[in-house]
């Protein structure tokens, strides 16, 4: 039994670096973990990881899609309580300072806030009913 057996943490930007180095973490400690990401790669890689530190597909649920896009954050809290029925740590670590391709200042600025700013406003907004 780990630290967080029975709970549900979700965690953005999860499928490379930090996150992915967290959310492992996190499912090795007991929790059923949500991976996200938008790469499809890096998530199935991140999913592999899992996998193979011991954690059962019955406690990972992998979520894509752009923090950029409403969608995608109705779709992280929505699956999760469809699939675990509650929320127990919801970590924002997506973010980006950068959007790819050649794109203008301003673009770029949407681009950047809408990810660090709108999306983790958005997602705590839409989780904390199930957090409280």
């Amino acid at each position: 039994m780990g630290r967080f057996t029975d709970k549900v943490v979700i965690v953005t930007g999860s499928s490379a670096g930090i996150g992915k180095a967290v959310i492992v973490a996190f499912a090795k400690e007991g929790a059923s973990v949500v991976l996200h990401g938008v790469n499809t790669e890096r998530l199935n890689a991140a999913e592999k990881a899992l996998i193979e530190a011991g954690i059962p597909q019955s406690r990972i649920l992998k979520v894509q899609g752009e923090l950029t896009n409403d969608a995608t954050h109705d779709k992280i809290i929505d699956e999760t309580i469809a699939r675990f029925g509650k929320i127990d740590v919801l970590i924002n670590n997506a973010g980006a300072f950068k959007k790819p391709g050649n794109v203008s200042t301003t673009e770029n600025f949407d681009y950047v806030f809408s990810t660090n700013v709108r999306a983790i406003f958005r997602l705590v907004e839409l989780a904390t009913p199930h957090l409280e």
